[in-house]
């Protein structure tokens, strides 16, 4: 199982910016693109495998379930196909991105408990505790499990701000809540992955003790 040894604050930026390389790398051609905005099911089943990673891997940051990891991937997926004509040359996997984190997004608001989830305003101390760091080494998969144990609320704000790079402006505009709300949900996030690391590192003292 392939680890990563970058210190946690940085580990969300760092997979980010692998994944942009990978994004950057995987430009499709024109004659794909335009194949399968015409309806060309080849066209579109091919484009659908090159987008299929960075769809799945961004669904599973935000769903537990993989039934609701491949109905965000499959709407989104819908909505590319829509949207090809609209699309500018240059960095499509990034667009791609956008385009599943927006239906992420419109998904989260479609949920009948919204407003009893992310209404929720509450002071934010600007000088709280310090960023966690930590030297212990984890895998992907676990970072990925660490996100999936936060809220739904404090996961998909967390999510935006951290990995997506929206700002506090844009999320709370996005989702229809305050700034305060976006970074009282971000200090959250902080606050359960601080406790998670803690639990995580105390689990493999013992087990090197023992």
């Amino acid at each position: 199982m392939k680890s990563y040894t970058t210190p946690l604050p940085n580990f969300l930026r760092y997979l980010s910016l692998v994944s942009l390389f990978i994004m950057m790398s995987q430009e499709p051609q024109t004659e794909l693109l335009q194949a399968a905005a015409s309806g060309e099911r080849r066209a579109q089943l091919a484009l659908y495998q090159l987008c299929y990673p960075v769809l799945i891997s961004t669904a599973r940051r935000y769903y537990h379930n993989s039934d609701e990891q491949m109905t965000v991937v499959n709407n989104a997926f819908v909505k590319v196909i829509q949207y090809l004509n609209n699309y500018e040359t240059g960095r499509f996997l990034s667009w791609v991105k956008r385009i599943i984190s927006n239906e992420i997004i419109d998904e989260y608001r479609r949920n009948k408990r919204y407003n009893e989830l992310y209404r929720f305003d509450a002071p934010v101390e600007e000088r709280g505790a310090p960023d966690f760091q930590t030297d212990q080494v984890f895998s992907q998969e676990q970072l990925q499990r660490m996100l999936l144990c936060l809220s739904e609320p404090a996961r998909l704000v967390f999510n935006l701000f951290a990995i997506e790079g929206y700002s506090h402006k844009e999320i709370a505009q996005k989702l229809g809540v305050t700034e305060e709300t976006s970074k009282w949900h971000t200090k959250m996030a902080r606050k359960k992955l601080r406790e998670l690391i803690e639990q995580t590192h105390e689990q493999s003292s013992q087990r090197s003790v023992g």
